[in-house]
């Protein structure tokens, strides 16, 4: 699909709202991938294991989450590990699972095996004062879990304090849709033009544009490489 030049409007100085999207852009990328995901893979059969099966969703927390994956794969420990499996391995963005990850991440945070590297100018956008929302992927519960436990030179921090609320794709939709956008607005009550988004991903950003938003591209390290078209249309950024 054509992007044409009008759709990307100049962002705005003067945007009240700060939208922000969290791997690539608050944290790196490499402590999602070679950090959370790992960490859940080898730590998510110890809670299918205390899981009766078949799933009943009235059972327990833990339950009532599996229980949304397709009742099908919720008859066996074996049907489920290969479902969970499945989608991992083919980076599909199910809510269920997103929301599964986050059970399974509280324990990594609480233990103290996870701390969440903010970058430092990130943390400094966050203390700004500015009115801040978040928009992932992952589950609303999985980040408020990571801004709770964030790394500040060698210590732990609560940031979820600075934050004025969440989105995820079970809130609002999948990040490179027009509409998701659009329910985020409707959410905040604000106008379009009231907003910036901030992503490392371009077809994020051009959802957002679409959707009246001003939007920033921002480029960290071992984020993926930008076209050089995309940078010519694109308002892009090297930190906060």
């Amino acid at each position: 699909m054509a992007y044409p030049i009008y759709l990307y409007p100049t962002t705005t100085s003067w945007s009240m709202i700060h939208l922000l999207d969290i791997e690539g852009t608050v944290c790196s990328i490499t402590f999602v991938k070679d950090v959370l995901y790992p960490y859940f893979l080898e730590n998510y059969s110890e809670f299918v294991g205390s899981t009766p099966f078949p799933v009943d969703p009235l059972a327990d927390e833990l339950s009532s989450i599996l229980a949304g994956f397709p009742a099908e794969v919720t008859q066996s420990a074996e049907t489920l590990t290969q479902h969970v499996l499945y989608l991992v391995s083919n980076d599909i963005k199910d809510p269920v699972l997103k929301a599964f990850q986050g059970i399974v991440w509280e324990k990594g945070y609480m233990k103290g095996d996870l701390k969440a590297p903010i970058y430092k100018d990130a943390i400094e956008f966050l203390n700004s004062g500015k009115t801040l929302y978040i928009y992932s992927s992952g589950s609303v519960y999985a980040q408020k879990l990571l801004f709770l436990h964030v790394d500040v030179d060698g210590k732990l921090e609560d940031l979820t304090g600075r934050l004025s609320g969440y989105f995820d794709i079970t809130t609002s939709g999948y990040k490179q849709q027009k509409t998701s956008y659009e329910n985020i607005i409707a959410s905040i009550g604000c106008s379009a033009s009231d907003v910036t988004f901030y992503s490392d991903n371009v077809l994020e950003v051009k959802a957002a544009l679409e959707a009246g938003m001003a939007a920033k591209v921002v480029v960290r390290p071992g984020n993926a490489p930008i076209s050089s078209e995309d940078q010519e249309k694109l308002d892009i950024i090297y930190s906060f």
